[in-house]
């Protein structure tokens, strides 16, 4: 895994010569083996290198052989071999063993449809000087980030915030219409970000820059479709099938000329992770993770479970109210507001993991793509119909309580139009309109308007799937990306931590958004609503059902309680409301600030909205003291 930045300068020259270097240097984090730079005419590009794959020839920036294309380039390609046997097939000849290389000759001969050829994880700029032009490309699913950052005279690009930050140019102003979305939903979803003028290239897009300034894009190359498999398929067939294509994927994603581990939470998907990968390699295999010294969130014995079972070493830390100490730099390396509060302990599991290897497999994007979260339940049912499910219940009609469940879902898949509004209030909102009207002072009332066009695109693309591929759809278009890979991403590279997601992959895709609905969400008598069922299904071949059917836990630490009265985040909320140079003051209103502080206790939880207001007032706080380059 690396760091990538670049700038283009329409003049037809390169002015400072330390730009590209303040750039790169950013980024040293995310890329600790090697640094280089590319320079030449108006163009500059910059690679920080975590070497993976190909120790020794794979150094970038990289070029073809006469020099006439150069790229910078961050990720993985998981079928790089069976690309280059085709390539060669083609004429091309290779210098190395790295994906990097492989990349390029692809270029070369399909041009930007080379995206479509790649199964991996990818953010990459290319500078074709036969062309004249810039191409930058992000991965289907937005696993690795990619920015660009508009100027009079220039175009760059980075992996972070912070490499476009050194551009020689004024710091950007603050996007507030961006920091009302982070409000509502906790980060700033793509293709905004906090400054004005710096952008994200969305997942699964590509953009080309003639060296005159002309910007084609940013351009969808792919799309993920639901659309469940005619063929009559056997339940039992099914679990097979989901077995062997998730086994291969973690197989696929093996690949490494360095040591590796595993994220192991000892929650369904990271234990699949680890179940497989110990099956496929058998030995010495070592997990993390992160517990909390609240046992009843704390799901460290189960990950024990499974680390005896397959003879895995596992490694483990506690997370504590004294672990938010490090709270303004992590703040500081998100680039922006990033209100997710398993940041910490995801920060924390990533410095334990490279503290012993560079690079781990997770088990991310098994809730989105197999229907793992509750809201996803919820959304299906509907919160109104929870008393005639008691009346019924109470009136002991099991067979018209069956009846009726059926009735609902076949009522909901059978409409036409679904109302994002609703879907948001269900599964995605952390701070609805009213509470942001009273926030903001009367001068900026009317940011409440934004509306995230992208989030509106994605849900009139939708109405087309039922309701449950609806509602996946919108998510990986938003939260799996905005929130899920950005946190993993930012979290792992601040150690120079590679993170790869085999289930988050193109061949698992193919499968999740065939399987029937059934296969996602059930209900029976003895365990209750269940999602991830053929997950469940499958790990049930290798553990008991108490282990595979116990209540959902989630990776989150005890932020409820960092707001109680002793706690350390109240504390340094309490810092910030108490500060009167504090920038948050320009925007918002105190007494509802402290309103929602003193309201939070043990029967009323405000911790989510607290958790969001405390990163953004530290990041405005970095921001005003320019502390944030």
């Amino acid at each position: 895994m690396c760091g990538i930045a670049g700038i283009l300068r329409y003049n037809g020259i390169q002015r400072y010569k330390d730009e590209i270097i303040k750039m790169t240097k950013a980024l040293s984090h995310r890329g600790p083996d090697d640094q280089g730079i590319y320079e030449t005419q108006n163009i500059a590009i910059g690679h920080t290198r975590l070497a993976i794959i190909d120790l020794k020839t794979g150094k970038q920036p990289m070029s073809n052989e006469n020099q006439s294309i150069w790229i910078s380039y961050n990720g993985e390609l998981y079928n790089f071999n069976e690309l280059k046997i085709e390539l060669i097939k083609k004429g091309h000849i290779f210098k190395s063993q790295s994906d990097t290389e492989v990349i390029i000759h692809s270029y070369e001969e399909w041009g930007r449809e080379c995206v479509l050829k790649f199964r991996g994880m990818f953010a990459f700029a290319i500078a074709d000087f036969n062309k004249n032009k810039l191409f930058m490309a992000r991965d289907h699913f937005g696993i690795k980030p990619l920015l660009y950052r508009l100027g009079k005279e220039y175009f760059a690009f980075a992996s972070e915030h912070r490499a476009l930050l050194n551009v020689y140019d004024e710091v950007p102003s603050i996007n507030l219409e961006a920091i009302d979305l982070y409000l509502r939903y906790q980060y700033v979803p793509t293709p905004y970000s906090i400054y004005n003028n710096i952008l994200k290239l969305p997942p699964a897009h590509f953009m080309e820059i003639d060296f005159n300034g002309t910007i084609y894009g940013p351009i969808k190359y792919w799309d993920i479709n639901f659309s469940e498999s005619k063929n009559k398929i056997k339940e039992k067939e099914w679990i097979e099938y989901g077995e062997e294509v998730i086994k291969d994927s973690v197989k696929a994603h093996l690949v490494s000329d360095v040591p590796f581990g595993v994220f192991l939470s000892g929650g369904i998907d990271s234990t699949l992770v680890a179940t497989f990968m110990s099956k496929i390699l058998g030995k010495n295999i070592k997990a993390f993770t992160i517990g909390f010294d609240d046992e009843s969130i704390s799901e460290i014995s189960f990950a024990k479970v499974v680390a005896e079972k397959n003879g895995i070493n596992l490694y483990t830390e506690i997370v504590d109210d004294l672990s938010l100490e490090m709270l303004p730099q992590l703040v500081l390396h998100y680039g922006e507001p990033f209100g997710d509060c398993s940041t910490v302990p995801t920060w924390y599991v990533s410095r334990l993991a490279r503290q012993n290897v560079p690079m781990v497999l997770s088990g991310d994007g098994g809730d989105e793509g197999f229907a793992g979260y509750q809201s996803y339940i919820s959304w299906m049912i509907l919160d109104h119909f929870k008393q005639a499910k008691r009346m019924l219940k109470a009136l002991h009609l099991i067979s018209a309580y069956k009846s009726f469940v059926r009735g609902i879902f076949s009522y909901f898949n059978n409409k036409k139009k679904y109302d994002y509004n609703i879907w948001q209030k269900q599964g995605m909102i952390c701070t609805n309109e009213e509470i942001r009207r009273r926030m903001w002072k009367n001068d900026y009332v009317y940011i409440l308007n934004t509306q995230w066009k992208y989030f509106e695109e994605a849900s009139k693309y939708a109405q087309k799937f039922n309701r449950l591929s609806y509602a996946q759809y919108l998510d990986y278009h938003s939260f799996l990306s905005s929130d899920i890979l950005t946190k993993v991403d930012i979290a792992s590279m601040f150690h120079g931590l590679e993170v790869r997601t085999p289930l988050i992959d193109l061949k698992v895709a193919e499968l999740f958004t065939q399987i029937p609905e059934s296969l996602k969400i059930r209900y029976d008598n003895k365990n209750g609503w269940q999602g991830k069922y053929l997950l469940k299904k499958i790990l049930l071949k290798y553990y008991g059902s108490k282990f595979v059917y116990r209540k959902k836990q989630g990776f989150a630490p005890p932020r409820k309680r960092f707001f109680y009265e002793n706690g350390l985040a109240r504390k340094i909320l309490k810092e910030k409301l108490l500060d009167s140079n504090s920038a948050w003051r320009h925007y918002f209103e105190e007494k509802t600030i402290r309103m929602l502080l003193d309201t939070h206790n043990e029967n009323k939880d405000n911790s989510g909205i607290l958790w969001v207001l405390l990163i953004l007032f530290i990041w405005l706080d970095l921001y005003e003291s320019k502390k944030i380059i």
